[in-house]
């Protein structure tokens, strides 16, 4: 399926004006309800729209993704907005909306709106795509640059996973890695060599079980027990051990076009708590955490 195909003419405005989220939402909503129709008001779409976005908080770099999901909304409809003067919709943004790919999704559309959503990333995050937007001037020059641009039939690891992640390698300090962990917000890391070839993970929780006593693992009442004593023995020894002497060599690896319900369900069993995408030669692509899958699917 083309990514033209699920983009009607009538809902492609090259001359969207505007300083603000509101104005620019509403102009849109306003002039697509013409052809679109049905019981909802544009201050009625555009309050869904606003709440959902302050809710999710996602930061946009260069393309906003505003969508809202509704029951009186009897199919997908996705209204493209042209900026010619970039604007910075949130504070949170990473630089000013060049363009605006609005969805209205109805209970049945969710499948082909996320693909869809996926191509719209996969094509616009390059920067020279999304650059070439300031040169389209009609609904017809927005079909030619999106032209050959494919739907693709299922969601996959590609799609979801996340690429801008932090790894250590085996000769790192623990230190380090724990450093690091404090710094991203994560219990757990991949582990790679020097060619960035996945060689496994250090994770928080299976260190500390390392420091601490095995008769206190074998007690099943901690009440009266104030011992400091692992903690100690943990910061005499982050500096001098080394991530290897910690890893945990069995991961769960899958490719880049591993369909999403595969490492969902691996995820939803607890059989894994990060799943690690590589290619061919074992090189890490990406990570995919049950984060991921809440905000890319769940509140994509």
């Amino acid at each position: 399926m083309r990514l033209n195909s699920i983009i009607s003419e009538e809902l492609v405005f090259c001359d969207i004006q505007g300083n603000t989220r509101e104005e620019i939402y509403g102009s849109m909503l306003q002039r697509a309800l013409v052809h679109i129709g049905g019981s909802l008001t544009a201050e009625q779409l555009l309050a869904g729209i606003i709440e959902r976005e302050e809710a999710l908080n996602i930061p946009y770099e260069g393309m906003a993704l505003p969508h809202l999901r509704n029951p009186q909304l009897n199919d997908l409809f996705v209204i493209i907005g042209i900026l010619k003067r970039p604007v910075q919709l949130k504070e949170s943004d990473l630089v000013p909306t060049r363009l605006v790919v609005m969805s209205l999704i109805s209970n049945e559309t969710s499948d082909i709106y996320l693909k869809a959503l996926a191509a719209f990333s996969r094509f616009f995050s390059r920067a020279d795509n999304l650059r070439r937007c300031s040169e389209i001037n009609s609904p017809d020059d927005f079909f030619s640059l999106l032209e050959g641009v494919k739907v693709k039939e299922q969601i996959t690891a590609d799609d979801v996973m996340c690429r801008d992640f932090s790894a250590v390698k085996m000769e790192d300090y623990l230190s380090k890695a724990l450093d690091i962990m404090q710094n991203c917000s994560q219990s757990v890391l991949p582990v790679i060599d020097t060619e960035n070839r996945l060689v496994g993970k250090v994770d928080a929780t299976e260190v500390l079980k390392r420091f601490i006593p095995e008769y206190l693992m074998m007690m099943d009442n901690l009440k009266f027990v104030s011992s400091f004593e692992m903690f100690d023995k943990f910061f005499k020894e982050e500096g001098v051990r080394l991530v290897k002497d910690f890893m945990i060599p069995q991961v769960a690896v899958v490719g880049r076009e591993t369909p999403l319900i595969q490492f969902t369900v691996t995820l939803a069993k607890r059989e894994a708590d990060m799943i690690f995408v590589v290619d061919a030669e074992k090189k890490l692509q990406g990570v995919i955490s049950i984060d991921d899958i809440i905000h890319k699917i769940l509140r994509g």
